[in-house]
């Protein structure tokens, strides 16, 4: 454990710690606000992304475990910002459903619609 604490004390590391769980925490918040603007408050949904968020947790810390063990620093780098990049175009989408007018929510749009139409 005192490992652990060693590790985390190195500030590039806390650093992607602290972001990755903003990141988290602020897609929680805005996925809420978005099902409350679309009345679509559903716990099945609910339950779903926060295991979804747990299992970014998971996958941070095995990042941790693996950089431990073979003496390395590239894991927790890349699923942090793995981590990080998609909860951050989460937040993105959310943002742009609640209203908030973002300078590229249109080409999420595009995204999003091609994808319906492909399936």
């Amino acid at each position: 454990m005192d490992i652990f604490y060693e590790n985390i004390a190195n500030s590039a590391t806390r650093n992607l710690l602290i972001v990755s769980l903003i990141m988290i925490f602020t897609d929680i918040i805005t996925g809420y606000l978005k099902a409350i603007k679309n009345k679509k408050i559903n716990s099945s949904i609910s339950r779903d992304g926060f295991i979804k968020k747990i299992g970014w947790l998971i996958a941070i810390i095995f990042g941790f475990i693996v950089d431990y063990i073979l003496n390395i620093n590239l894991f927790l780098k890349g699923t942090s910002f793995v981590c990080i990049t998609t909860e951050g175009m989460s937040i993105y989408e959310n943002l742009s459903e609640i209203g908030v007018k973002l300078p590229f929510s249109k080409y999420f749009e595009k995204i999003d619609k091609g994808g319906e139409n492909n399936e």
